[in-house]
């Protein structure tokens, strides 16, 4: 089956998405980290945890460091608010699909 501009787009969201959490997930227990050793721990590109750490920084969940990216004070409340975030899409997404099948 061919995959639609619709799921092929839904899909790459969620794989930032998830690929963004687990960036934040390391540098919670290793912190400071650096670009390099994010990426050779969970084996992509530099450039892409460059795109990551930009988006955790602008949510003002880490701060760049002269060794590495850090949390700020602020990052337990934004957890908080992205695993509400999680909580309703994944609530969404079952939604949809009883709307689709039935």
């Amino acid at each position: 089956m061919n995959e639609s501009p619709l799921y092929h787009n839904i899909k790459k969201e969620l794989a930032v998405l998830k690929r963004t959490i687990n960036i934040y997930c390391i540098i919670e227990k290793e912190q400071p980290i650096g670009i390099s050793k994010l990426s050779e721990k969970l084996g992509i590109p530099e450039h892409k945890v460059r795109y990551s750490l930009r988006m955790l920084e602008k949510e003002n969940m880490i701060e760049p460091s002269p060794v590495g990216a850090t949390l700020t004070e602020n990052h337990p409340e934004f957890k908080n608010e992205l695993k509400d975030l999680l909580k309703s899409i994944s609530k969404l997404s079952n939604s949809l699909y009883e709307d689709l099948c039935d």
